[in-house]
């Protein structure tokens, strides 16, 4: 046999390694939780990191090569939102708004189309064709189309200072605005009127230190997580203040640096937690049923988890911040 004396160029053998060991990482088979011998109810699906996780391999090598466009990534996850189709939006403080199309396998960078900076973007909430998202570079919510155009804004500039979370609550056309620094939730139309409010500051029932999130159910009940009081609160549509569970603590069930929240199509409210890296899974009184992850880099944890959402399906969607990377679960049992 004829020995080959010459050396491949780089980009072919780095075309060929690629092909030879496969793809990336990105899913991952036998995650459950709980642990045996309890019946799995949660499965790890996939960790989405960026452009790398929907492109084949020769793909990502030839965009590569030719020079045709920077890989996206996700470096600083913020906030998820699911609209619908398999359409997932995520804000990224260092970067902006992505469209994540988990149908299509594909992954944009929002906002080309724009008119406004939408530099760094918070909360972000999607309903009836528009996208609403918390600009903390205006204090105000940026109301765009599904192409990204701008459409127009919610408040004045500086009214919303430190507007964390924005939720759809569609049902009733209604948008909620969670907002860190003036210790409150504001409840507006969609169209951009003011509703009503929800609390002051303070640690009383109805009352806020630093809230952080919100979640709506199906009856229209809004779920806080109001984070320096350790505690989830509850309200109903209309506002009324209807109970409050949690406390600070390291033990399972309590809080330590409570973030995201949101409701399954069961009823049960899953409440992140950045310190004890995981997410806790309450019934409606209050009630731990079960905890999902640890401190980890690997796909059994997280760094810093921020916000969660669940889909109408019962997915998963966790913005695992210094891991770089959005998490997807699936319920398989919830009742």
């Amino acid at each position: 046999m004829t020995r080959m004396n010459h050396v491949l160029p780089t980009a072919l053998l780095a075309l060929l390694t690629i092909i030879a060991s496969g793809c990336s990482g990105s899913k991952e088979a036998g995650l459950m939780w709980p642990d045996p011998p309890d019946e799995p109810r949660i499965a790890f699906v996939r960790s989405i990191t960026g452009e790398a996780d929907f492109r084949s391999a020769v793909g990502q090598v030839v965009t590569g090569i030719a020079g045709e466009k920077s890989i996206i990534n996700l470096t600083r996850p913020f906030d998820v939102c699911d609209a619908g189709n398999g359409r997932i939006y995520v804000t990224d403080v260092s970067q902006g708004i992505f469209l994540i199309d988990l149908r299509k396998d594909d992954i944009e960078v929002l906002g080309e189309n724009s008119t406004i900076d939408l530099k760094n973007p918070r909360g972000i909430a999607y309903a009836r064709g528009n996208v609403f998202v918390s600009l903390a570079s205006t204090g105000q919510i940026a109301v765009l189309d599904d192409e990204g155009r701008f459409v127009r804004t919610i408040g004045e500039p500086e009214q919303f200072p430190g507007a964390l979370d924005v939720v759809c609550d569609t049902a009733r056309n209604r948008l909620i605005i969670v907002d860190n620094k003036l210790h409150n939730v504001f409840v507006y139309s969609m169209a951009g009127d003011s509703l009503f409010a929800l609390g002051k500051r303070g640690e009383g029932d109805g009352e806020f230190n630093f809230p952080q999130s919100a979640a709506v159910d199906a009856d229209g009940n809004i779920y806080v997580v109001d984070a320096f009081n350790f505690r989830i609160e509850i309200f109903d549509q209309s506002g009324k203040f209807l109970r409050k569970f949690g406390r600070q603590g390291d033990a399972f069930g309590m809080f330590n640096r409570p973030k995201g929240i949101a409701v399954d199509s069961h009823g049960n409210i899953y409440v992140l937690d950045a310190n004890h890296q995981n997410y806790q899974v309450f019934n409606q009184a209050g009630e731990l049923l079960m905890f999902v992850g640890k401190y980890s880099p690997g796909n059994d944890g997280f760094i810093n988890p921020v916000s969660i959402a669940i889909d109408g399906e019962n997915t998963i969607y966790v913005t695992d911040q210094l891991n770089s990377r959005l998490q997807v679960f699936k319920l398989l049992k919830g009742n």
